[in-house]
Formats: C-alpha cells, sequence, structure tokens
C-alpha cells in the first residue's frame, strides 16, 4: 500500500521540576539551598531519509511523543535532558499544521529536519531563589509542559521524469523497458492504481521515473482514479506523455491545467504506445530526455510562504459578575509550572504578574479587593492591591 498523506499526534517531552535540596556535610549542617534544575524535555523533528519511499509507518503510529526531562538534584545538579525524537520521511514531504492548514516546512534533502513540536524548559531548583531575604526558599518551579501538535505529513515525490497516459497506453511497460522497475503489467484498465517508481543508470548520474495512475477525461471530477497522485509530477522537471491516440494528449494537458498550471510549463515528451517495441526507438526516447534533463530547472523549493510572524498574546478579561477570567495562553502556561501548595509560591508568581502587567490590567477592568480570579481554572482573589491563590 503507498501512502503519501496522512495525519499525526505529536508532543514534545515534559520539562522536569526542579529539586527542592539543602546543602548538608560535616561541620557544615546548614549549607543553603542546592536544588538543581530539572531537564529539559525532548524536541520533536521531522527528517529526510532518501531510503524511504511512503509514509506507511506512521498509519500505524498517529501519536508520538519525545522524552521527558528528568527532576533536578542536590548539590546544584541538572536533570537529564529528555531524548529527541527525530520521525524519518521520504524526501519531498511537506509539513502543515493539521489544524489550521498553515505550511511549516518540506524535507528536500537527506537529514534535513523541521521542528514540529519543542520540549518544555526544566523547572528551576530552589537554589535560582536565594536571596538576602530568603535565605532558605522551600520553592521549586514545576517543568514546563511540551507542545503538542497536529501535523499532516503530505509526500510530493523528488523526481526526474513522470510518466503520464490514459488507461492501457503503455505506461508500466514503459517503465519497465527504460528502468530497473517491475511493475504490475496487464491488458486492462487501471493496472497501475498507485505511483511506481524506478530508476534510469545514467553515465552522470541516476534518472528517478515515476509512474503516475492512469489520468482520464473527468479525473478533476472524480473520475476514474482521481487526480490527487498527480502531486508526485509537480517536482518532476519532465513530463512523459504516453498515448494510443493523438487526441489523448489534449485531454491529459487539459486534466494537467485543472491540477496546476505550473505542470503545463514543464519540458514534456510524447510518445505512443505502438513504438514501444520498435527498434531504436526507446534509445532515441532516452536520449531525447537526457537532454532535456540537463537544460531542465530542477526546482525543488515549494513556493508556499515558509515565514511566519509569531506573536504572543495578550491579556484578555472578561468579568462575570464579581469574578474576572482571565485569558493569554503565555501567561497561564506559566502560571501552571506554579505548585501552589509550597510556601514561598510568590517568588514565582510575583515575576509573572509584573511581566505581564497584571495587576494594571485587572484594575482598569474594575477588579478592586475581594473580587475573585481565575487564571487557566486557578482561583485567586484581590487583596490589598494583589492577588492571593486560594488553592
Amino acid at each position: 500500500m503507498f501512502v503519501d498523506e496522512v495525519n499525526i499526534i505529536v508532543s514534545g517531552g515534559d520539562g522536569g521540576p526542579g529539586a527542592l535540596s539543602f546543602h548538608r556535610e560535616k561541620y557544615l549542617p546548614k549549607g543553603g539551598p542546592d536544588g538543581g534544575d530539572g531537564g529539559k524535555g525532548g524536541d520533536v523533528y521531522i527528517t529526510g531519509d532518501r531510503d524511504l519511499e511512503t509514509l506507511n509507518f506512521y498509519l500505524s503510529k498517529k501519536r508520538l511523543s519525545a522524552g521527558s526531562g528528568s527532576q533536578g538534584q542536590g548539590n546544584r545538579k541538572s536533570g537529564k535532558d529528555g531524548e529527541d525524537l527525530y520521525l524519518r520521511v521520504p524526501l519531498g514531504t511537506c509539513v502543515y499544521n493539521s489544524e489550521n492548514g498553515r505550511f511549516l516546512g518540506e524535507v528536500l534533502f537527506q537529514d534535513d529536519k523541521i521542528l514540529v513540536a519543542k520540549g518544555g524548559r526544566g523547572g528551576r531548583g530552589n537554589s535560582n531563589f536565594l536571596s538576602n531575604k530568603y535565605r532558605a526558599p522551600r520553592v521549586v518551579e514545576r517543568g514546563e509542559t511540551g507542545e503538542k501538535a497536529k501535523i499532516t505529513l503530505v509526500l510530493k515525490s523528488i523526481v526526474d521524469v513522470a510518466i503520464l497516459g490514459f488507461p492501457n497506453s503503455g505506461k508500466s511497460t514503459l517503465l519497465s523497458l527504460i528502468t530497473n522497475a517491475h511493475p504490475k503489467v496487464g491488458d486492462y484498465p487501471f493496472t497501475t492504481t498507485e505511483p511506481v517508481f524506478g530508476v534510469l543508470s545514467d553515465k552522470v548520474r541516476p534518472v528517478k521515473f515515476v509512474e503516475i495512475p492512469a489520468i482520464v477525461d473527468g479525473s478533476h471530477k472524480g473520475l476514474g482514479l482521481g487526480n490527487k497522485f498527480l502531486r508526485h509530477a509537480e517536482r518532476a522537471s519532465v513530463l512523459l506523455i504516453m498515448f494510443n491516440e493523438e487526441k489523448e494528449i489534449e485531454i491529459v494537458r487539459n486534466e494537467l491545467s485543472y491540477y496546476s498550471e505550473d505542470l503545463l510549463k514543464k519540458s514534456t515528451v510524447t510518445f505512443p504506445k505502438n513504438d514501444l517495441f520498435i527498434e531504436n526507438k526507446i534509445e532515441e526516447l532516452k536520449e531525447e530526455i537526457l537532454k532535456l534533463l540537463d537544460y531542465s530547472k530542477e526546482v525543488f523549493s515549494s513556493k508556499e510562504d515558509k515565514q511566519s510572524d509569531v506573536e504572543l498574546q495578550p491579556l484578555y478579561i472578561e468579568k462575570i459578575e464579581n469574578t474576572f477570567y482571565v485569558s493569554s495562553n503565555d501567561l497561564i502556561r506559566a502560571i501552571r509550572r506554579i505548585d501552589f501548595r509550597q510556601r514561598d509560591y510568590h517568588l514565582l508568581l510575583n515575576p509573572l504578574i509584573r511581566k505581564f502587567g497584571l495587576l494594571d490590567a485587572l484594575k482598569n477592568s474594575g477588579a478592586k479587593d475581594g473580587d475573585k480570579v481565575i487564571i487557566g481554572g486557578i482561583p485567586f482573589t484581590m487583596l490589598e492591591g494583589r492577588i492571593r491563590c486560594e488553592l
């Protein structure tokens, strides 16, 4: 089974929690805090592998996660970072965000890699909160949760020549004669139901061919096998159209235009099925293709915009009766790293309040002492110009 599109869910590893520890040794009973930081969670990458041709592996692997970081240790020892996860895909694979369709990048060369989910940062140990005021801080930070992403992998194979044509136009036979491939050949329509690849060993470099399943009049409407496999012709330098009757050529070109006008701009060779077994015709075809490849421009990069502007989400405050609900992905993500059962949790909370301008935003929204504030499901109360957790 040939799989060229698949949806998967990937998760970066969680960061490890910081350590709560105090230095102890002979003659130094109160050596101060020495809790180390938690390890960083592993990242998730999509990376290229020239030995792969399909995305079959991901049919049974829909959820994949990188390793989580380890907890920090005493003596200021940091926890071990989580192991990165590398998801290997065929060259020519495009990566999209499944939820909004945004193009994230494409893998064109061996070991190209695209970061699709970051691991969470490790939490800080209590040694980070030592100050003149707090000589023995009993507070540590939780590790950050790793990013989670729903992504779509779409394979657009990198080939030199794409063979196109009507059913029973000799595509499979030509591929078997001109390359090392052994496609299924039969005297009935739609013998080929998925792309078939083959390689012609040229003196200069190997030339990769792909046979596209048959195109018919109306393929763009879903007739026959449809036109979705034309994505594997997008990166080809030369299109080779096989035909029984010359009128088929125009029909095939018309179907190509429905898929993408760019396909019509490629170098095109036509070859009649009747010439398949005529002496020297195959050799002449090889020479013509190789000549075109010498002058063809191989364009592998996508035209899609790879630039994206990352904007931090501002605070949004909604008042319902005497309760103020605060929305901000960045603030909520940071708040959830705090364990509010700890005595000195304010050492983590107060810097966040200042960083996001939370108190000013609440006051501008009409909040006053005694009002409740909800941030990411965590309840707080306004009290004397500050907020206090009610967990």
